[in-house]
């Protein structure tokens, strides 16, 4: 799902069996090292804002999306 507004994708873990969601998990493309990469949104329980972490290079959307797959279908701590 594709945020226009902010910029940003959202990937969506849903149940099999209702397809409601299970979990999300929303993704940015920002500077970083001279280059443009895709940032994870990582909301934190203690900060009152969510941070963000660097994930790959915008160049290579196969290793963000391999990432956030493995971050997506990880059990749960």
């Amino acid at each position: 799902m594709l945020n226009g507004q902010i910029g940003a994708v959202d990937a969506i873990l849903r149940d099999a069996a209702s397809q409601r969601p299970i979990r999300r998990q929303r993704t940015v493309l920002r500077p970083h090292r001279g280059r443009l990469w895709w940032w994870l949104r990582v909301p934190s329980d203690e900060l009152k804002a969510p941070s963000m972490t660097p994930l790959a290079p915008a160049a290579e959307p196969a290793v963000a999306a391999r990432r956030i797959h493995g971050l997506l279908t990880a059990p749960q701590r």
